[in-house]
């Protein structure tokens, strides 16, 4: 049996994760730095559904960020690009392209497949 998946698992937060953000840049413009509260819905290896109380306007603009993910003990700092956008309920919410550094790019999945193992998050 060959898996043919295309796309990198999907795993879905039980609770919502809440955590700082910071802006980093807009279309290459620095923007200065102050943390924003986001929350987190899912995550994969390449990319994470998150949203915030800003309005940044992806489709118009290239928005970087930067968090910390504290998942785990042991936090990571990720870095991305803004995607997609929706507005519900009163926020946005916002497709990020994650760009992890060489160096990292064992660690998001280890700390995934643990989150899965002890069932706090849901693989789709």
């Amino acid at each position: 049996m060959t898996n043919r998946r295309t796309e990198p698992f999907r795993y879905t937060l039980k609770e919502p994760a809440s955590f700082d953000l910071h802006i980093l840049s807009i279309n290459g413009i620095p923007v200065p730095s102050k943390p924003v509260r986001a929350m987190m819905f899912d995550i994969s290896r390449s990319g994470c559904h998150l949203s915030l109380p800003l309005n940044v306007d992806p489709e118009n603009n290239m928005v970087r960020i930067g968090m910390e993910m504290d998942l785990t003990e042991e936090s990571m700092y990720i870095e991305g690009t803004l995607k997609w956008s929706k507005e519900l309920e009163g926020s946005f919410h916002y497709g990020l392209q994650l760009e992890i550094p060489e160096g990292d790019r064992d660690r998001l999945p280890k700390i995934l497949r643990s989150l899965a193992g002890e069932g706090k998050i849901l693989v789709r």
